[in-house]
């Protein structure tokens, strides 16, 4: 009886080791038929933009330059590719990769009037071409992860693979390197190649100094809400400020304040007098009611008087 059993058992795990291993080499044969090429050529287009960013970081502070017939308008008609990182992870392929995927939404390109793909999505819509998936692959002793792993191959192959493939025809990139833990208060160091050309169109270091300006609109007839409380040195307006500086390195430049102290005491102050001013309204208004409710109270009175009479006729 238990030899019985545990012939049926050995039996059972050798023909699911047969069927881990027959999946796991279906995988494998499809990933070297379908993907090699692609991966390969992947995995050269990573390295070609990490040694830009590597180079790039080592180089030290910029002079700024801007190719004379840059226009930096023209670039909505390619396509590209963005990367904000911070310098301490410029150093190795590794770093790049993890810096790019911790890297967050700003607004440059936006206030640039370009559209980027980011190189987050380069990373980690590409993993599945990289020697780390395939060795993953070769040792997960796990059936049902290898289940999982068939099931994300199939989705990287008709998803990802074209979206990956589209970055890789990008036609310039833009890297940005952050030299501090904000761009408000630290500079950035900013560059552009043309990947067709593989050559340089601009380097510069760039020191944000963005303000947002609060402004209160009255119009008549319309109740005016409270006013906004926001920070005139807040992270949109110091990339917009990039933005303005990198623009003006290319012949068209955007407005700036001398003096960004006195923007904010002058707003700061305007403010305190609008409060100042709705609190004095307020309370003018309240004196009014005040006294047309003693007004009313004195006619109440007077009536009264003027019907005792007659009551006590």
């Amino acid at each position: 009886m238990v030899l019985g059993i545990v012939g049926v058992f050995t039996f059972y795990t050798v023909r699911q080791d047969r069927r881990k291993e027959a999946l796991r080499q279906q995988m494998l044969d499809l990933h070297q038929t379908q993907l090699t090429e692609v991966a390969e050529r992947y995995m050269g287009f990573r390295r070609r933009l990490e040694t830009l960013v590597t180079q790039a970081a080592e180089g030290g502070e910029p002079e700024s330059w801007a190719d004379p017939h840059l226009n930096l308008g023209g670039l909505r008609g390619g396509e590209g590719l963005y990367l904000r990182i911070r310098v301490e992870a410029t150093d190795t392929p590794e770093h790049i990769r993890d810096g790019a995927l911790q890297m967050d939404a700003d607004a440059i390109t936006r206030c640039l009037g370009i559209a980027p793909m980011s190189m987050r999505g380069l990373y980690e819509k590409g993993e599945f071409l990289t020697p780390g998936w395939v060795d993953r692959l070769r040792e997960e002793p796990d059936m049902m992860q290898l289940r999982v792993l068939d099931d994300q191959l199939g989705r990287h192959i008709q998803v990802d693979a074209p979206v990956v493939l589209s970055m890789m025809q990008a036609d310039w990139f833009m890297l940005v390197i952050q030299q501090g833990e904000t761009r408000r208060d630290d500079p950035v160091d900013v560059f552009l190649w043309d990947l067709r050309r593989n050559r340089q169109l601009l380097r510069a270091r760039v020191q944000g100094r963005g303000l947002l300006v609060p402004v209160r609109l009255r119009f008549e007839g319309v109740q005016q809400g409270p006013a906004a409380t926001i920070d005139p040195r807040s992270g949109g307006a110091t990339d917009c400020s990039i933005a303005s500086q990198l623009r003006a390195m290319t012949g068209t430049g955007g407005v700036e304040f001398d003096s960004a102290d006195e923007v904010i005491d002058a707003a700061e102050r305007a403010q305190e007098e609008q409060e100042a001013a709705e609190g004095h309204e307020e309370g003018a208004e309240g004196e009014g009611d005040a006294e047309q409710g003693a007004e009313a109270g004195a006619e109440e009175e007077g009536g009264a008087e003027e019907e005792t009479p007659e009551a006590a006729r």
